[in-house]
């Protein structure tokens, strides 16, 4: 009778915490790939500054050319 419980219980624990387990690491995934995305997108300070260099040169480019 005890064996009967003692397999009852070990499998709904089984069961149970391969729920949660799956819950778990189904969240880390999302949290993840909204995180990747993030960071496909965030700009950073070494970007702004290649973009403002490569204005920089345009616009010397424009006020230096001769006119004519």
């Amino acid at each position: 009778m005890t064996d009967k419980i003692n397999e009852y219980l070990l499998g709904t624990i089984a069961v149970v915490g391969g729920f949660f387990t799956k819950q778990v690491l189904g969240r880390q995934s999302k949290v993840e790939d909204r995180v990747s995305a993030l960071e496909k997108v965030v700009v950073t300070k070494q970007d702004l500054e290649s973009l403002e260099r490569t204005t920089n040169i345009i616009l010397e480019h424009i006020i230096n050319r001769p006119k004519g």
